[in-house]
């Protein structure tokens, strides 16, 4: 079982590496893709078969066809974004690389003290009726503010992408 999970979290990482560093909009949905089924696979893992099958379902089925509708829509201005020069300063990009690591140890740490200690799974563990209580009644908020921010992302990517092809004309 600890081999499997290995390989899945190499795989998981590298699919997720992909999503940054493939220059072409199609083929970074395309490992975004990978990185939902394998996130799948990890929720079968750990005996959450509703949360696998809804990950498969909504995200990998229609988030991903809603994204690749907009890489689709707008290939124009992402031609014309990708022709400009970054003008980022590399003492902040590795500043953030920095931070980025330092989220990483502490994640790391905190999950290494409460991986191994052996407790039984709670009475109605990956059922239906509890996700759906802690989804609506325990975490609401954090919830419907990944919502929100999903709508600001599509809203802005549009903006953008009209004001590019209004500048075109």
């Amino acid at each position: 079982m600890e081999l499997i999970q290995w390989i899945l979290g190499v795989l998981l990482l590298l699919s997720s590496l992909g999503i940054l560093f493939f220059r072409q909009p199609v083929h970074a949905c395309l490992s975004f893709l990978l990185t939902l089924l394998v996130l799948a696979l990890f929720y079968l893992l750990f005996f959450a078969q509703f949360i696998a099958v809804a990950q498969i379902l909504v995200y990998a089925g229609a988030i991903l066809v809603i994204f690749m509708f907009v890489i689709i829509l707008f290939q124009d201005a992402h031609q014309q974004i990708a022709s400009f020069k970054p003008n980022s300063w590399p003492f902040l990009l590795f500043s953030g690389f920095l931070l980025f690591l330092a989220a990483l140890a502490v994640l790391g740490m905190h999950l290494r003290g409460s991986l191994n200690q052996g407790t039984a799974l709670p009475e109605g563990y990956g059922t239906v009726q509890s996700l759906g209580w802690q989804l609506y009644i325990d975490y609401f908020f954090p919830f419907e503010a990944l919502i929100l921010l999903f709508l600001v992302a599509l809203i802005g990517s549009v903006y953008m992408a009209k004001r590019i092809t209004r500048s075109e004309q």
